[in-house]
């Protein structure tokens, strides 16, 4: 099996994910995230562990307005605007409660409320089968957070790949079960910013902060010395 790999992103995690960082940190807020530089920074996190990256897949259901409102996606035919990344739309869209409402609900009970697609979660476990078991990828780093993924990480251990987990940042909650089973966890606390294209400004040194205005320089009276007029 070829030392090479794989990164599998599930939409309705990276969509939760972004959600839960609009919600909690205000700098985010109406920011998209940039595919481009998701893809970029996973790449350069994960490549001492994978190997040789062939490309980042995004499996999202069909017609997801989400893909417009919350993505910064590039159009794929511009030269030099697509580098290894994929996007897959598939899954039929099924009724489910919002995502401002699931976000209000536990973390560890989300995932038994009913998801935006129904299909999904199969075609991406079909292809990262079809991936290991055909020798093409050695190593599959996983952003999803899904107990139904359990079998799918057992699985491709069973085969001989490595199973590897990202998240976006260090605060959101990680399934338990599959931070366990994986070989190895990373999130992207450090990269966000850039991601996301926020920029913060730079605060102004202490030192500077209690510079006091200056002082107008206080005028000194010298006294006046007599002169002598010699005849």
């Amino acid at each position: 099996m070829d030392n090479r790999g794989y990164f599998i992103i599930d939409g309705s995690r990276l969509f939760s994910s972004i959600h839960e960082l609009q919600r909690t940190k205000p700098e985010y807020s109406g920011k998209k995230l940039s595919i481009s530089l998701l893809t970029k920074f996973l790449m350069l996190k994960w490549s001492p562990f994978i190997g040789a990256t062939i490309r980042a897949v995004y499996y999202f259901k069909q017609n997801d307005n989400r893909i417009k409102t919350m993505l910064d996606i590039p159009e794929a035919d511009e030269p030099d605007k697509k580098d290894h990344w994929r996007k897959i739309e598939c899954g039929i869209p099924i009724k489910s409660i919002p995502e401002e409402e699931l976000q209000k609900i536990d973390a560890k009970y989300r995932e038994y409320f009913t998801r935006q697609e129904k299909g999904l979660d199969t075609k991406l476990i079909c292809d990262v089968l079809m991936l290991v078991a055909n020798g093409k990828a050695s190593n599959i780093v996983f952003l999803v957070n899904d107990s139904d993924y359990l079998p799918l990480f057992e699985s491709v251990q069973a085969l001989g790949g490595n199973t590897y987990l990202t998240a976006l940042d260090s605060s959101q909650k990680i399934h338990k079960k599959l931070a366990n089973l994986a070989d190895k966890y990373l999130t992207l606390d450090y990269e966000l910013d850039q991601i996301f294209g926020v920029v913060r400004q730079t605060q102004q040194p202490e030192s500077q902060a209690l510079q006091q205005e200056p002082v107008a320089p206080v005028e000194t009276t010298q006294p006046e010395i007599p002169i002598q007029v010699i005849e």
